[in-house]
């Protein structure tokens, strides 16, 4: 089993700018040595929930201080940028990387709250990412994009540097087993140990239904599967889970739109039907998180125990787990990555 990161990197009040980006390229640097495989990176904009919006220059800067660990943006909110932008970038991450670069594609959570912050409609969201996302698979795999459609006339452009990764960058999918399945992506999901196989049988089958249709998308033989926790080792169970309570308000807080006048409000749900019966982040309180095991907190043993059990039973062969979440520091998150890392990667 692969055991990859997953970083918001959320805005620490106690630290300047600067030194946050310092501890955090140092995390990433002993997540190497650690022998964790991927670092995925998430896009949110006007909000304390991430102090790093430009993935491109983030991730640069990782790059060059790193060498064997897979970096990814997870995802690019495609309504945000232009297509042919998102693809000079990623042709030049995967070059700095020589071959390191992982890719998702998304719309944004909430989809089509930030769109409209950028003064655009909020319904169009959808249509502006599938096109988006026909032009940038089209421009990763062809000398020459030509591209006609509602939001996008893009006439004979010379796709002057080219990715790599041949045919491209392996894809990720966040949250949606039949999109993921349908690209052949890699998929990141939600849901507990129990509920995991159902979530895989769906993404294998509708993966095995679309595999044999003409597509730019490259169908891996093994694709990754596996779900997002955010995760704290303590001295003891109740010492780890009181810290993760304090550390999830912070987090949950921080998905909050600052407003003039100290004021602020939570994102706003533009598209109704994009939600459905999720439950979601900034609403869910911290026992419902436990419960759906979307925090693993307690003693190193306990932790240990949840992460075997996982990859006994939840027919997954990846794990994206989140160190430094909420207002928990470097050492916090160093200490419970640490852990893991020697007690459960170096032994498998």
């Amino acid at each position: 089993m692969k055991i990859g990161i997953f970083d918001h990197v959320e805005r620490l009040k106690s630290l300047p700018l600067h030194e946050q980006y310092h501890q955090r390229i140092s995390l990433v640097k002993t997540a190497e040595t650690l022998g964790f495989y991927s670092y995925h990176v998430a896009e949110h904009h006007h909000s304390p929930l991430t102090a790093a919006p430009v993935q491109g220059a983030y991730l640069g800067a990782l790059a060059s201080a790193t060498s064997r660990i897979r970096l990814c943006p997870l995802v690019y909110v495609l309504p945000l940028h232009h297509p042919i932008r998102v693809i000079e970038e990623i042709c030049t991450l995967d070059n700095l990387t020589e071959g390191r670069l992982d890719i998702g594609f998304g719309r944004g959570a909430p989809v089509g709250d930030e769109l409209a912050m950028w003064g655009q409609n909020p319904l169009e969201s959808d249509s502006i990412y599938q096109e988006s996302l026909q032009v940038i698979m089209q421009g990763l795999t062809s000398e020459f994009v030509n591209f006609t459609g509602k939001h996008y006339d893009l006439q004979d452009l010379w796709m002057e540097i080219t990715p790599y990764q041949q045919p491209h960058p392996p894809v990720w999918v966040a949250g949606n087993p039949v999109k993921a399945g349908a690209i052949g992506a890699n998929l990141i999901t939600e849901g507990t140990i129990d509920n995991l196989p159902k979530i895989n049988e769906l993404y294998s089958k509708t993966r095995s239904d679309h595999k044999s249709i003409e597509t730019v998308f490259h169908f891996d033989e093994n694709p990754l599967l596996g779900v997002s926790k955010r995760v704290l080792i303590g001295e003891t169970d109740e010492s780890a889970l009181l810290r993760a309570k304090e550390s999830f308000n912070t987090y949950r807080s921080n998905f909050r739109k600052p407003l003039p006048g100290g004021n602020s409000r939570r994102p706003k749900i533009m598209v109704e039907s994009e939600i459905g019966k999720r439950i979601l982040p900034w609403t869910i309180n911290f026992e419902t998180a436990i419960e759906k095991e979307q925090i693993i907190a307690g003693s190193a043993e306990s932790v240990l125990h949840y992460l075997e059990k996982y990859k006994s039973n939840s027919g997954c062969n990846f794990l994206l787990l989140s160190f430094q979440w909420g207002d928990l520091n470097h050492e916090e998150a160093t200490n419970t990555m640490k852990i893991v890392g020697d007690e459960f990667i170096e032994l498998q």
